[in-house]
């Protein structure tokens, strides 16, 4: 297991008591997470137990339906996603949403040109080079000028996930099921992305995933869902021995 640089409790991101309804269904129960700065922390639990409902709330493409989210100790969750976007928040999604008719380069210029990067767009010329740079470090680089259709559904995934890379200030990256349908070349690419970020610019990490071999790696520390709720926290192995986790996976 790598070690990420989880600053000895400075926390930077909270959920209090948070929840989400869609009409009778609760999909996240009264859950309160605490996530340190430069931690990368894996999500992890059944099908159905609110994890990729709790990264749309913490991006905000949904709105809670109580409870409160806070970034370095500022509310968030009444704010819009590009605000959120604003303050250093970026995600992936299970389906990469890329522009399909546009160049890979292109695709990693869009970010960085919007307005949430505010007057960016001036420096253009250094601002294509750090995407350029970005494409070296996830070995898309010699396919800068194909259009993002032509790439292979992993590679898709690496350009999703270099182009949040882009985004500046960078706190918090959520990733939804990254490693979902990669081969493994890629699968390792994404993974030594992830450390050399955490590592160099302290960027922190919330990972949802099913890749159990991928968290072992990478996640000093997980939580498990179900139901909506938290019902276990601690490293991979304290977790796997834990009845209620146990219980949660096979139906117990």
């Amino acid at each position: 297991m790598e070690t990420s640089l989880a600053d000895n409790g400075e926390r930077i991101l909270e959920t209090r008591d948070l929840t989400k309804t869609f009409g009778g269904l609760t999909a996240v129960n009264g859950l309160s997470l605490n996530i340190e700065r430069g931690e990368i922390r894996g999500i992890i639990g059944p099908n159905g137990s609110g994890k990729t409902t709790l990264i749309n709330l913490i991006s905000g493409i949904y709105r809670a339906s109580s409870g409160a989210i806070y970034l370095d100790g500022a509310r968030i969750d009444r704010l819009k996603p590009n605000v959120r976007t604003s303050m250093g928040i970026i995600r992936t999604f299970q389906i990469p949403k890329v522009f399909r008719n546009m160049t890979v380069l292109e695709n990693m210029l869009v970010p960085a040109f919007s307005d949430s990067q505010g007057d960016r767009y001036k420096y253009g010329r250094e601002v294509i080079q750090e995407a350029e740079d970005l494409l070296r470090f996830v070995q898309l680089y010699h396919m800068r000028d194909e259009l993002a259709k032509t790439l292979s559904g992993g590679q898709i995934m690496l350009l999703q996930i270099a182009r949040g890379f882009i985004v500046n200030p960078l706190k918090l990256y959520l990733m939804d099921e990254p490693f979902a349908g990669v081969n493994p070349q890629i699968k390792g690419v994404i993974m030594e992305s992830i450390k050399e970020m955490n590592r160099e610019k302290g960027v922190t990490f919330i990972i949802v995933s099913h890749e159990m071999p991928a968290i072992r790696r990478l996640c000093g520390r997980v939580s498990v869902m179900h139901e909506g709720r938290r019902i276990a926290e601690g490293s991979l192995e304290e977790v796997a021995n834990i009845p209620a986790v146990i219980d949660a996976y096979i139906g117990g």
